[in-house]
């Protein structure tokens, strides 16, 4: 195996659920030593998450380090400092002002640990009016406009069927945790630095130009179903044998051949759909021919005449994913031993870095698996120590 490129890093995550503890997935597959507080008993909310309990953590939580902390206690808080102390990175999604009340303030942490890079998610952030509230994915793709241009405009706004915002937020954090151990360690400040990501703002930065078209002429982008309003056509088509194939085509060129490949020598001389924005304007239209083109052939007729130089696929559903040849041939889906499950296939690690990959070394371990090598290894508590701490309900 060679060098991981997080080798070295040092993370506590306190984190519950997904945001922030994704970000702690994201940095322990490639190689960072990632202890992750739960507290006893409960643990991570995760761990009863989902249609079978701890499978869902057996994914989220690999490569971690597990220990539980009651952080209500003295002597929990007292650990915790401890291993916060000298790490690199620290990882927490409370609701804002909770970890402040436990006495973890940005300025304590700072004090104590300079270097400490200390990222924090939330549902709206750490300042401004809505700043205590409790936020969950649904409320930052609500606010953040995500639900607004999703779906279309004659039903309700529809959510994605997975935590996007929470997803998203993770991934922001993972980056920007990145840009600030560039900034401490190659740009030379030495110093660490507190960032405040939140699930509305990570929606908001994916809304693609609707901010920059409200303010340029007042229009207010919402839903239009399964088209979009720069590739045309585009969508999600049924079949004659009741699949769906998923189109999208941008640009003249990609338009032409599309229309080529279907036999519609029409569509591409039609005076209205000679650029993007005449084909916009006509979206719809455009989209129903193709619509009653893909209703005459099955999904693999489809697939079959659109050819490889079209943007074209089925869409799948989990047995589809585990069956695909392009999956397969790039590992995306492994086997890992679990001790409470047996052999199971999970997502491998993304992205694919060819010089320091990542790896899954285990999955999600049971709680408190980890006090002993951590609590004990780490910060040099004795067994009867640790075993005082378990009766009196600090582990």
């Amino acid at each position: 195996m060679s060098r991981q490129a997080l080798e070295g890093l040092k993370v506590v995550e306190v984190g519950n659920i997904v945001a922030g503890p994704w970000c702690g997935s994201m940095l322990a597959d490639f190689g960072a030593r990632v202890i992750k507080v739960e507290p006893p008993k409960t643990g991570d909310l995760m761990r009863g998450m989902g249609r079978i309990k701890n499978l869902w953590f057996a994914v989220e939580g690999r490569n971690k380090q597990n220990v539980t902390l009651n952080l209500k206690t003295e002597q929990g808080k007292k650990m915790l400092w401890q291993l916060i102390e000298d790490a690199d990175v620290l990882i927490e999604n409370f609701r804002p002002g909770v970890f402040r009340k436990l006495g973890f303030t940005w300025e304590e942490i700072h004090r104590r640990n300079p270097r400490l890079i200390y990222t924090v998610a939330s549902g709206y952030g750490q300042t401004g009016p809505y700043a205590p509230r409790p936020g969950f994915d649904r409320m930052g793709l609500a606010l953040g406009g995500f639900l607004e241009v999703t779906g279309y405009p004659d039903t309700p706004p529809v959510k994605p069927g997975i935590s996007v915002a929470d997803f998203y937020t993770a991934m922001f954090s993972c980056m920007a945790v990145m840009f600030a151990i560039y900034d401490r360690d190659v740009n030379g400040s030495g110093e660490g630095q507190m960032i405040d990501c939140a699930l509305t703002e990570s929606v908001l930065r994916l809304q693609e130009s609707i901010i920059a078209e409200y303010s340029y002429d007042g229009t207010i982008r919402t839903r239009i179903g399964n088209g979009t309003t720069v590739t045309v056509p585009s969508g999600h088509f049924l079949t004659k044998d009741d699949k769906y194939v998923a189109l999208s085509i941008t640009g003249d060129k990609l338009y032409r051949d599309c229309m080529h490949q279907i036999d519609r020598q029409d569509l591409i001389d039609h005076p209205d759909y000679q650029t993007t924005i005449d084909r916009a304007a006509h979206r719809e239209e455009i989209n129903a021919e193709f619509a009653k083109w893909a209703r005459a052939h099955t999904l693999k007729e489809c697939l079959d005449i659109l050819g490889e130089g079209i943007p074209a696929c089925p869409i799948y559903n989990v047995a589809d994913i585990m069956e695909d040849p392009q999956f397969a041939a790039r590992n995306d889906i492994v086997e890992v031993e679990t001790e409470q499950f047996g052999k199971i296939k999970m997502q491998n690690v993304c992205p694919k870095m060819l010089g320091t990959p990542g790896e899954i070394k285990w999955p999600g371990q049971p709680l408190g698996k980890f006090n002993k090598d951590v609590f004990g290894g780490l910060l040099g508590y004795t067994d009867e120590q640790l075993a005082k701490f378990a009766e009196d309900g600090v582990i």
